[in-house]
């Protein structure tokens, strides 16, 4: 009597409908770079203020941030990933996106974020 309503159960589960989630990738192999200066109250990349980026899930970002006027940073709270520089200065930050969604990446310092220097960082 067990092994039939173990038998039942199992068959049971089967036809659910449920399916079993694939494993996803997380490396897709991909370098994706971005330069951009720090402005005052802006980020500024090809000619665009504040620019969306779009990176899929698994590829390595790399930000070349360069501050034109003052001392600013690029930070995304999400990934961990900050980097100073002063006027004149150029720095790199790396991370891996590998965190579907829009997270916004902005200056922590002084009221630079609250003044519009702040833009989306968008994984799909």
């Amino acid at each position: 009597m067990t092994m039939m309503l173990l038998i039942g159960a199992v068959l049971a589960g089967c036809s659910s409908g449920a399916s079993v989630a694939e494993p996803v990738e997380l490396s897709t192999g991909r370098s994706i770079t971005f330069t951009m200066t720090g402005e005052n109250f802006k980020f500024l990349m090809d000619g665009k203020d504040n620019p969306d980026l779009k990176v899929k899930v698994g590829d390595t970002v790399k930000i070349i941030f360069t501050s034109t006027d003052g001392f600013h940073d690029w930070v995304v709270t999400e990934y961990a990933a900050t980097q100073k520089v002063k006027a004149g200065e150029t720095a790199t930050v790396e991370f891996v996106a590998d965190k579907a969604g829009t997270f916004e990446y902005f200056c922590s310092v002084g009221s630079h974020r609250a003044k519009g220097m702040k833009g989306k960082l968008i994984v799909e």
